[in-house]
């Protein structure tokens, strides 16, 4: 592709997470992340002279503030360590402000470790195929499930004493209210269908140069999420369960499924990553399958409210995907 005018000025979002999620100086920022594969029950960061997994996909990632679960990212950024840095990540993260289903923002994104560069010849031939609106820049200014997955990467990157900057597509996603509300995928020719058929020819364009970031959390439940109820162990315990047969059709690469699961309740328990894992589910088909490697319920006693999250791998389950095709 070439599709960017030559000489054209590079505009930066600034993270927004910098200083109070995690340190705003760069030596510090590497430190802080470092100490967080040293924790108990983390993933710890492979050595060196171990060759990285030949079958990542990329990830699934919480985007809960660092501080409730450092041990919850090892889970999802250790297996990428040792991996061959992919020419861009494809972030699928939640639109916490979003006006829109979907959007898509071409900025690069200035953080303590250093600039990340968009994809914007992907972003721009995106945009020029798509026929609904998915240019929502304030919804991109501070997003946290984007911010946190780059400067995860740019550390793994300076980790291994690499200088070559991230590029990264980010993708804001919405609930897709209305498929759950009727329990059903969305339809042929739907915004949604639009722009997972486009990512998935993009996949297939860039095969394995290209790596995916799912930028998730999961259930939000009790009071400070507008719930009339507290939140309580058999609760707890019944969210559990419920997140355990959804994460199942996901396994499974069954959207059907996904969308009756979640219409059977309309989606109460407020889970977040609805539009990230349909896109997902469509992006890689029969080509990967998502495997789980962490789960975290964190409670809150002071507010009986609660919000869980899950790591995981996304791996190849075939052959290798196409690379180069054109589109």
């Amino acid at each position: 592709m070439s599709i960017s005018a030559p000489g054209r000025r590079r505009e930066t979002v600034r993270c927004r997470c910098a200083g109070t999620c995690y340190p705003s100086d760069g030596r510090q920022s590497l430190s802080y992340f470092r100490s967080f594969f040293s924790e108990p029950g983390a993933a710890p960061l492979p050595p060196a002279s171990l060759p990285g997994r030949g079958d990542l996909l990329g990830v699934l990632s919480p985007h809960i503030d660092f501080r409730v679960s450092p041990r919850a990212y090892t889970h999802a950024f250790a297996p990428l360590a040792n991996t061959p840095d992919a020419d861009f990540y494809l972030i699928l993260g939640v639109g916490h402000r979003s006006r829109l289903e979907w959007s898509i923002d071409d900025r690069d994104l200035r953080t303590p470790l250093g600039r990340a560069l968009a994809e914007v010849e992907s972003i721009a031939w995106l945009r020029n195929r798509v026929s609904f609106p998915c240019h929502d820049p304030e919804a991109h200014e501070g997003e946290h499930s984007i911010e946190f997955p780059i400067v995860l990467l740019q550390a793994l990157r300076a980790f291994r004493g690499s200088d070559r900057p991230v590029r990264f597509l980010p993708v804001l996603c919405g609930g897709l209210f209305d498929w759950v509300e009727q329990g059903r995928a969305p339809c042929r020719n739907s915004p949604f269908d639009q722009l997972a058929t486009l990512l998935h020819s993009l996949r297939q364009a860039y095969g394995e140069r290209m790596q995916l970031i799912v930028s998730i959390d999961g259930c939000h439940m009790g009071p400070r999420f507008g719930h009339p109820f507290a939140i309580t162990p058999p609760l707890l315990e019944q969210t559990r369960l419920w997140e355990e047969e959804l994460w199942q059709t996901v396994e499974q690469g069954d959207l059907s499924a996904f969308f009756t699961h979640l219409g059977r309740e309309r989606n109460i328990r407020f889970f977040d990553g609805v539009g990230a894992l349909a896109l997902l589910l469509r992006i890689t088909e029969s080509k990967g399958r998502l495997k789980r490697t962490y789960y975290e319920q964190w409670f809150e006693e002071g507010d009986q409210s609660v919000v869980t999250f899950t790591s995981g791998l996304l791996q190849r389950s075939e052959g290798p995907l196409t690379d180069g095709a054109k589109i």
